[in-house]
């Protein structure tokens, strides 16, 4: 249980775009203690699991959901998604509509350059 509960609180940290560092500064433990919560290798208090909701800006209960929801969560439209993850998808968009642009200006060369010789 340690371990799901741990892995639960590092999906949601994650999506809230927090690192371990600032949740364990934030409620004041080391880094190393608090990545053992979320490594399941130490089992955190109810005290320590309010402050940590508390920061996240979730309920406790949310870390103790069942196994089957979280695979609701993964197959689901919508899960989780980290910060990082958003970013990388970010930049793939970027990049992808920077070179539609470049296609596009290619293509209205290639039409202008056709449109003259047939005039001629």
């Amino acid at each position: 249980m340690k371990k799901a509960v741990g892995e639960k609180i590092r999906r949601i940290r994650e999506s809230k775009g927090f690192s371990r560092d600032t949740v364990a500064d934030e409620i004041g433990i080391t880094h190393g203690a608090y990545s053992k919560i979320e490594r399941g290798e130490s089992d955190p208090n109810t005290q320590r699991l309010e402050q940590i909701a508390k920061i996240l800006k979730v309920g406790i209960s949310d870390f103790f959901e069942d196994a089957s929801s979280w695979l609701k969560e993964d197959s689901g439209k919508y899960g989780y998604a980290t910060k990082t993850e958003v970013e990388n998808l970010s930049r793939l968009v970027n990049a992808l509509v920077k070179e539609i642009e470049k296609l596009r200006s290619e293509l209205t060369e290639v039409k202008h350059t056709s449109g003259k010789k047939s005039k001629k």
